[in-house]
């Protein structure tokens, strides 16, 4: 897709390696921008769905809502999203090169199925029926203070443990979709929870028994809706699982083989947030709010960029390995980690310049007040950072994937997970909620490097020249962008004061405009400075045209 005239600049998506065609690694880039965009509309009705959240509950019902959501959530990443994709596509893969025929892949398909509705139900049933010590578990003595808190968020754990079998199936659907090719629609899908939960902000209380409860089965509402949205595509395409065992096959095993290590390795960011969850119980009414809204707008630019590059990386990598494909997967990481931060590094520098005008264009009305922004955006301003790091990482694990290497992700996350477990409560004594926010950061850039420095002993080399010279300019690129950032307040005070627009229409105005002025900059700025990606996209759109 994206090629050059120049072969020695071009990505690696334009070449040949050990006779492999270019063509399955051309299409990396138009399936992430394919799961970009419908992504951007998922996470768009988000904001719109955090936005109702916030302004219409007391900071009561909406860290009830929030730790109770994070544990089935949690269960949903890490045996959904977290391990199973990452474990089930680069077997999948396997077995329909080396079966043209897909019966064997099919087989695959089914049996590991019937296994996993065995465990999704045994896993849901067991949450249901023990939410209340596992919640006790999950937050700290004074988290109850508040009359009916607790209990609360009892409830509503109690409804949500169905999300976990709802959204694992929907991780396992997607992962075939994934690997056949589809990365549209499974993008698209979280669409219709978002609606449910918009709707769900809205029902009257005099419809609910406990005031927020609609929130929960908004939930489960919305999870059945995402994962029936993938069923008439896998029908089509023949490989809608059903529930059949042929006996415990060695592709089978391989997967489950793979899922345990890869429920941490993958999952660091996830069972992170389940600590901080605990960790934020002891600083107060709210602290759970904010954390959750401050990384709403960090999953924005994460799921738009990273995630989609992450997962549309997987199949065509794990492609290339099993092809003998080595120097071409290389290439075609280092490529895209590059392309990751050429548009993480402005995004992290826009979140923290403009984070206290987003935060309150998003969030400060009705319930949520000034001081609510003003914490929420030092933590989005720390996140900002997290951002950079988090990213790479979502980008750089799919290779260890790829080769089938679970095991090494999921040691690193653990080293990782256990220094931010002893440094949190040291920071949060000296810095409260930023303490804690702080820790995430430095924990996950331990993770990003050590899977950096293992990288060339057990993939390739990895060529960290080429790549820390085009981090130098994308950060010079920044300055541009910096200093448009820094011209929010002024613009502001012009539509408030000399144009008399209102408040919040002077926010959504400077906002719109701050963010689009330097976001020209910022791409200006790297093609006059010779960025070979920009220069990559810019041929590419002109090839296009002509």
């Amino acid at each position: 897709m994206m090629q050059h005239s120049n072969p020695s600049d071009s990505p690696p998506n334009s070449r040949k390696s050990k006779g492999i065609s270019a063509k399955p690694k051309d299409g990396v880039a138009f399936h992430a921008l394919s799961m970009a965009f419908g992504t951007m509309t998922s996470r768009v009705l988000g904001l719109v769905r955090d936005m109702a959240f916030a302004a219409m509950f007391s900071r009561t019902v909406t860290d009830a809502w929030n730790v109770a959501f994070r544990l089935p959530n949690m269960f949903r990443r890490l045996l959904g999203e977290g391990s199973l994709s990452v474990s089930f596509i680069p077997v999948f893969v396997d077995a329909r090169v080396q079966d043209p025929s897909g019966e064997r892949a099919r087989n695959l398909v089914n049996g590991f199925y019937t296994m996993l509705l065995v465990v999704l139900g045994v896993l849901t049933t067991l949450g249901i029926i023990f939410a209340e010590p596992v919640i006790r578990l999950l937050v700290e003595d004074n988290f109850d203070a508040i009359p009916g808190k607790f209990d609360l968020t009892v409830h509503m754990a109690q409804i949500m443990f169905g999300f976990i079998f709802l959204m694992s199936t929907y991780a396992y659907l997607m992962g075939i979709l994934n690997a056949l090719g589809s990365f549209a629609l499974p993008a698209m899908a979280p669409t219709f929870f978002n609606i449910a939960m918009i709707i769900a902000n809205f029902i009257p209380l005099g419809w609910q028994k406990i005031p927020g409860e609609a929130l929960a089965w908004g939930v489960i509402v919305g999870g059945f809706l995402q994962t029936g949205a993938l069923v008439p595509s896998l029908i089509k395409k023949g490989y809608f699982p059903k529930i059949r065992w042929r006996g415990l096959s060695s592709d089978i095993l391989r997967v489950w083989r793979n899922m345990l290590p890869g429920m941490l390795g993958m999952g660091l960011l996830q069972i992170t947030t389940i600590v901080n969850t605990n960790f934020a119980s002891r600083l107060g009414e709210g602290s759970n709010t904010y954390i959750y809204l401050a990384d709403r707008l960090l999953e924005l630019p994460l799921s738009l960029v990273s995630v989609s590059l992450g997962t549309a990386l997987l199949p065509t990598l794990a492609g290339l390995w099993s092809k003998g494909a080595k120097d071409n997967m290389v290439e075609t990481a280092n490529y895209y980690l590059r392309l990751n931060l050429l548009i993480a590094i402005p995004a992290a520098l826009g979140l923290y310049f403009l984070s206290m005008p987003i935060v309150q264009l998003l969030f400060e009305r009705g319930q949520f007040l000034t001081d609510d922004s003003m914490v929420t955006a030092s933590v989005v301003q720390i996140y900002s950072l997290t951002l950079i790091v988090s990213s790479s990482v979502r980008v750089v694990v799919p290779s260890y994937y790829a080769i089938k290497n679970t095991w090494l992700p999921a040691v690193i996350s653990a080293a990782c997970l256990l220094l931010h477990i002893l440094i949190a409560p040291i920071l949060m004594g000296q810095f409260g909620i930023r303490g804690l926010v702080i820790s995430t950061l430095l924990s996950a850039g331990l993770n990003l490097c050590t899977l950096m420095a293992f990288y060339p002993f057990f993939i390739g080399k990895f060529h960290f020249g080429k790549m820390f010279f085009s981090i130098g300019r994308y950060c010079l690129a920044g300055v541009g962008l910096i200093l448009v950032c820094l011209c929010y307040e002024p613009i502001f005070h012009f539509f408030l004061n000399a144009l008399s627009f209102g408040v919040f229409f002077s926010r959504l105005i400077s906002v719109i405009l701050v963010i689009s002025v330097s976001a020209v900059v910022y791409v200006l700025s790297c093609y006059f400075l010779k960025v070979d990606e920009i220069h990559h996209i810019f041929d590419s759109i002109k090839r296009r045209f002509n």
